[in-house]
């Protein structure tokens, strides 16, 4: 093989390499199917070339020549094919074949045609070495050359008009394929014409099929690449590095010339490295200034065909992180640049909400309203987080996949889509409408538009962000400011950060403005939040009595630290509520409560009293009558003295229920007094054979007390125990501390830190009291028994709230009853003496 084949034979397998790769691409598609037939033709064209130049019988030599114009025929009838289906991507074969019935009847004329002598009638070797075999032409090429001319001129037309009447990928695609065409024409003429400088006229022939390699590169990028540049990009890519290379190459020429010379005249040297090296480095010093140069006179050269202009978008796009406050306000935005820079009157953008990405720009209706996550679209933008192209998925092979994407493009009069992505997670999607240049989404909007969207993720996430902070303080103040109960919050220093007009009411503050410190609070509030920033201890429910000009304020104030990550004091909060209207309303109650007891204790009295008023009346109205009978006298005596013992009794009973004895309050220890108490039932227990359980446990029994009245409550407990159980069961006796029991913590001394109480738990195993009568049995006159005055109860609730304490009732019939007294518990230094 010759040094001149190998041009013909590398373009021969690059074509069928394209050709092949090209149909493989998408096999179903009209126009990689035309690019199929076109490269057959390419191959068919090639291979004629090839043999008819390598042989050396004459006749072969012809006869290769008239298939090479008649697969030129062919080309130019593949290309209409190639045209029509890039037009009409959606026409059959049957269709293009109807709409190309004239170019078939005269490619079919002129391939016969190209068979007769009239167009060559023979070959023959020129003298030159290395040159290929000439045909011998008659005056039939005159006549193909006019058609062969006249038919690329037709087809270049109609294509120009398809071009005109067409956009984004049709319009894109026509592009390269005027683009492939004109770049033969270009090479045909302008490539002779210099390297006929280099190379003898008669090897030529050789680089003919170069100019075929290139042009069906260019066809082929224009078809199948999936993310296809605009065509005036790649010109204007294409222009630059052609200016930067030729640059180049004249500056490294002139250069080594230059130093040539000069080593040449001054020191007579015949050595090039020198020249070489300094040529090469004046190229790398002057690449970066005629890069600049190379673009801006390509930019010059396609004026309006920059496409957008990304340092500029990006530019407003920062401008707009800067200054945006609210979610509508960014998308609005955002939309308007993205809108403008890509040349596009529709942009449309969904955020994630729920599972759904809604629509949240623009707000009018007309398209698709939301997205499901399950949805192809949003499937293929959170796995691939690369744009979704409408033009690039026609010419993309078909799937299922693919195929629905594009119908929800479709339905949403989309052209592009873009995922708006947050740390690889999709949280919005952005849809845009076709650019009204008609141009595609190329790689290089793509690029940017993925940029931009990034961007935009950050800034949806800052504005959701200070939404939420907006809406929160909003929230906040609104709470605050209606609360029913005054919020008060003061930092490390005792400046008060927060204070709502609740607590500005209790406190008796005006709100001048001007910033409020801890000292500025009435004294009893102070000295709470004063004593919780000092110490960090928590104050719980302080009943504080706030005086003023106008009266008194009571209160009730809680207060807290809280405190930062590291665990540093960052300040405290104190709780206040107004309790002035609830003193006032627990005075009316007790004072209705007294009535009630009142009316109770009225009605007891009468009927008490009236039973041995009744038996002393009688026998007084029979005393005149029957004086004289000594056994009634005796009886009357008897009866007096105990009718009158009765109702001293009941008196009594009263008196110490409507004015009980202040009790002498001393140091004992409970567990004593119960001891005390129970011997003197040991004797009752035993005869109705109640069983005692003693569980004394409680640690420490001591409290501040009366002894005896201690005993006279432990003595009822007892011995109502003992009536409710009739005879047999069980009576069991438990004491326990509780510490910090929100029941124990409210009846304490204010003094008393430890919040500890004393519960002495009593239980019996008797009939139990009904539910509807547990909130009764301290009531005076009410009683479950057959007998008694109900009084008994009563007396011992008072004698224990005298003492600071409480008493529970737990009840349920027929199971048993059980009294829980709970008594503030005192540690004393000195050791209790007995009582």
């Amino acid at each position: 093989m010759n040094r001149q084949e190998v041009p013909i034979l590398g373009a021969l397998v690059i074509q069928a390499a394209v050709g092949f790769a090209v149909f493989v691409t998408n096999r179903h598609r009209k126009a990689t199917q035309s690019f199929l037939i076109l490269s057959i033709a390419m191959i068919c064209w090639l291979a004629s070339l090839y043999f008819g130049s390598t042989s050396h019988d004459l006749v072969i030599v012809a006869t290769n020549m008239r298939v090479a114009f008649a697969a030129a025929v062919l080309i130019l009838l593949a290309l209409n094919f190639l045209r029509l289906s890039t037009v009409k991507p959606d026409a059959t074969w049957g269709d293009l074949i109807r709409h190309s019935g004239g170019w078939i009847i005269l490619a079919f004329a002129a391939i016969i045609f190209c068979q007769s002598d009239l167009l060559v009638r023979g070959a023959r070797f020129p003298n030159q070495p290395g040159a290929a075999p000439q045909p011998i032409y008659d005056w039939g090429v005159y006549l193909y050359a006019y058609f062969f001319t006249g038919a690329l001129v037709v087809l270049l037309v109609a294509s120009l008009h398809d071009l005109r009447n067409s956009s984004g990928r049709i319009r894109s695609e026509l592009g390269y394929f005027l683009l492939g065409s004109t770049s033969i024409l270009v090479l045909t003429l302008g490539a002779y014409q210099i390297l006929r400088f280099f190379v003898p006229p008669s090897q030529l022939f050789w680089f003919a099929p170069l100019r075929a390699v290139l042009f069906t590169l260019i066809i082929a990028y224009g078809i199948s690449t999936r993310k296809i540049m605009d065509v005036g990009l790649f010109l204007r890519r294409a222009i630059s590095y052609g200016v930067l290379t030729t640059y180049l190459l004249a500056l490294y020429g002139a250069v080594w010339w230059l130093v040539v010379q000069v080593t040449a005249s001054l020191f007579y040297s015949t050595d090039h490295t020198f020249a070489h090296i300094a040529a090469a480095l004046v190229c790398t010093f002057a690449m970066a200034p005629a890069r600049g140069f190379s673009q801006s006179l390509a930019d010059r050269l396609f004026v309006g065909g920059r496409g957008i202009d990304f340092r500029a978008t990006v530019s407003k796009a920062a401008v707009i992180l800067e200054s945006v406050t609210t979610l509508p306000d960014l998308l609005r935005r955002f939309a308007t640049t993205i809108g403008e820079a890509v040349g596009t009157d529709s942009v449309t953008i969904y955020l994630a909400q729920r599972k759904v990405f809604r629509k949240s720009y623009p707000s009018s209706s007309g398209t698709v309203d939301q997205f499901k996550e399950e949805e192809p679209l949003v499937q293929w933008l959170a796995a691939h987080h690369e744009p979704l192209i409408l033009e690039e998925l026609h010419r993309a092979r078909a799937t299922v996949t693919t195929f629905a994407i594009r119908r929800q493009l479709e339905a949403a009069g989309a052209a592009a889509a873009v995922g708006v992505l947050s740390r690889e997670q999709l949280i919005g999607i952005m849809l845009l409408g076709p650019r009204l240049s008609g141009r595609i989404y190329g790689s290089t909007e793509q690029s940017a538009l993925q940029v931009l969207c990034g961007q935009l993720a950050v800034a949806i996430e800052n504005a959701v962000l200070f939404t939420e902070v907006q809406n929160a303080r909003i929230y906040n103040e609104i709470l605050l400011q209606n609360l029913t109960t005054g919020v008060v919050a003061a930092d490390a220093d005792g400046r008060i950060t927060v204070f709502n007009q609740e607590a500005a009411q209790i406190a008796g503050l005006n709100s001048n403005g001007r910033e409020r410190t801890v000292d500025d609070l009435p004294a009893p509030l102070r000295d709470i939040i004063r004593t919780t920033l000092t110490s960090g201890e928590r104050q719980e429910d302080r009943e504080v009595e706030l005086r003023a000009a106008t009266g008194s304020t009571f209160a009730r104030a809680s207060s807290a630290t809280f405190r930062g990550q590291g665990g540093e004091l960052l300040g405290a909060l104190m709780v206040v509520t107004d309790i002035t209207a609830v003193k006032r309303l627990e005075l009316q109650i007790r004072r209705s409560d007294r009535l009630a007891s009142l009316g109770t204790l009225s009605a007891g009295m009468a009927h008490e009293i009236k039973n041995p008023l009744v038996s002393i009346k009688t026998f007084a109205q029979l005393l005149p009558e029957r004086y004289h009978e000594s056994d009634f006298r005796e009886t009357f005596s008897s009866l007096i003295v105990h009718e009158i013992d009765r109702i001293d009794s009941l008196v009594n009973q009263l008196l110490r229920f409507a004015r009980p004895a202040k009790p002498l309050l001393r140091p004992m220890h409970v567990h004593e007094v119960l001891e005390k108490t129970l011997q003197l039932v040991q004797h009752r227990l035993y005869q109705k054979e109640i069983k005692l359980n003693r569980t004394l446990e409680a640690s420490l029994d001591t409290i501040r007390a009366d002894s005896d009245q201690m005993e006279q409550v432990f003595l009822n407990f007892f011995l109502n125990a003992m009536d409710a159980m009739k005879r047999g069961g069980e009576l069991t006796v438990e004491t326990e501390i509780r510490t910090g029991d929100s029941l124990v913590t409210h009846l304490l001394p204010e003094a008393e830190k430890r919040h500890e109480a004393l519960c002495i738990s009593i239980r019996d195993t008797g009939e139990g009291i009904k539910k509807e009568d547990i909130a009764r049995v301290f009531d005076p006159f009410f009683t479950t028994k057959d007998f008694g005055t109900g009084l008994g109860l009563s007396v011992v609730h008072g004698i224990i709230e005298e003492h600071g304490g409480q008493i529970e009732v737990e009840s349920e019939v027929a199971k048993g009853t059980a009294f829980h007294i709970f008594l503030p518990l005192v540690r004393f230094d000195q050791e209790v003496v007995a009582a």
